[in-house]
C-alpha cells in the first residue's frame, strides 16, 4: 500500500486494467494540445509497448480517483543514446503531485534514458526549475 503520492508506471499488461482512471485526465490534456495525438492511440501505444502508462496515485484516497496521469516514450536520439519523453500529461492539483518529477527522473535513468524531455504549453518551465525550453516550431498543414 502506497503512502501518500507517488508515480506509478504500469506495466503493459495492466494498461486495459488501469486505463479507466486515466482516460479522462489524458483526454484534456490532448485538447490542449497541438491536436497531433488522441487518447485512442496512447492507449494502443501503450498496450503495444511503445510508450507507458505512468500514474500518480493517491494512496491516502480511493484508487479510482487519481490526481494524475502521464504518456512516456523512449525514442532514440541521434546520438544513440535514449530519451525519456513525455508525450502527454494531465491532472488536477499539480501543487500536491509535482514533487513526483525527481522519481520520475530516477525511473528514467533506471530504464536507461540520458535526457528526459517534458513535452507540454508555454509556461512549463516555470513549473518544472532544471528544465529549458527549446526553440521548435509545429508546422502543419491540412490536406
Amino acid at each position: 500500500m502506497l503512502a501518500g503520492i507517488a508515480f506509478v508506471p504500469v506495466p503493459a499488461a495492466n494498461v486495459a486494467q488501469l486505463w479507466p482512471q486515466a482516460e479522462g485526465h489524458l483526454r484534456r490534456a490532448c485538447q490542449r494540445s497541438v491536436g497531433d495525438m488522441s487518447p485512442e492511440t496512447l492507449f494502443l501505444d501503450c498496450l503495444a509497448g511503445r510508450s507507458v502508462l505512468c500514474l500518480i496515485v493517491d494512496g491516502r484516497t480511493d484508487t479510482a480517483t487519481i490526481p494524475a496521469a502521464a504518456i512516456v516514450h523512449f525514442p532514440r536520439q541521434v546520438d544513440g543514446s535514449l530519451a525519456c519523453e513525455l508525450r502527454a500529461a494531465g491532472g488536477r492539483a499539480l501543487a500536491i503531485w509535482r514533487h513526483v518529477i525527481p522519481e520520475f527522473e530516477a525511473w528514467a535513468r533506471h530504464v536507461g534514458a540520458t535526457t528526459a524531455r517534458l513535452c507540454g504549453r508555454r509556461g512549463w518551465e516555470r513549473v518544472f526549475p532544471g528544465y529549458r525550453a527549446r526553440p521548435l516550431v509545429s508546422l502543419v498543414k491540412d490536406l
